[in-house]
């Protein structure tokens, strides 16, 4: 059963005693949105413990962050289309992009697709495209390279396109902000069960090194490893030391 965020704050708030039993549990109440329909409303907000659970909230994105910043969450990655327009050189990047995805100039690419035609990051990036291309507007036609703006975080590309290649489409994968908010309480985390799990002990250490000036180092790494492991499929190894006679 996919573990929502609702019950693993209720999970490392009963582990650092802020909840002490089924009773005190956080729970949702539901209100009706023209917009949505039924929206989880009030898990999170409750007077006598609201320092205790934004603290825990706040524990519970650095954990995701952790493995986000690895590269370890498939639902930390997504597909967006772009549209060339004529005499339009910068376009829109989604609301939740982070960055473009891929290790290396051969996979951080945006491609045609139906052209087929490959789109790699400007050599040198934005400044040297600003600086080598005084009047942007004298290249046109089909673009051979992109750019993210530092000022607009927007896909920029080398070239406006003309009438010809208007309505042409691209597309490229990037990687999602990930944001756990107060608002999420019914959805499920980004991660396995297991992940979940073995998060709960390192969101409560991390709140308890916070709140109280206290930090168990041990369980707070030996869960951390074990979180990571999970996410990345790995075995732990059974030989600990220098292994001899190799």
């Amino acid at each position: 059963m996919a573990i929502t965020f609702l019950a693993a704050i209720n999970a490392s708030l009963k582990r650092v005693r802020v909840i002490q039993g089924d009773a005190g549990e956080l729970a949702t109440s539901t209100v009706t949105s023209t917009a949505t329909g039924l929206t989880a409303t009030g898990a999170f907000v409750d007077s006598g413990r609201q320092v205790q659970i934004d603290l825990m909230i706040m524990m519970w994105n650095e954990a995701t962050h952790v493995l986000y910043n690895l590269g370890m969450l498939a639902s930390g990655v997504n597909t967006a289309t772009m549209n060339l327009v004529t005499d339009t050189n910068e376009y829109t990047v989604p609301s939740d992009f982070e960055r473009m995805a891929g290790d290396d100039e051969r996979t951080m690419i945006i491609r045609g697709v139906t052209n087929g035609r490959i789109l790699r990051e400007y050599k040198g990036g934005y400044d040297k495209l600003f600086a080598e291309r005084p009047i942007a507007t004298d290249y046109t036609g089909e673009p051979d390279a992109f750019v993210i703006s530092p000022i607009s975080g927007n896909v920029v590309l080398d070239s406006y396109p003309t009438s010809d290649e208007d309505g042409i489409s691209y597309e490229y994968l990037y990687h999602k902000r990930l944001q756990l908010t107060s608002t999420m309480a019914t959805q499920t985390l980004p991660f396995s069960d297991t992940v979940a799990d073995a998060f709960v002990p390192v969101c409560a250490e991390g709140w308890t090194r916070v709140m109280k000036k206290e930090f168990d180092s041990s369980l707070f790494q030996s869960s951390l490893i074990r979180a990571v492991q999970t996410a990345t499929r790995q075995t732990a190894s059974k030989r600990w030391g220098v292994r001899r006679g190799a």
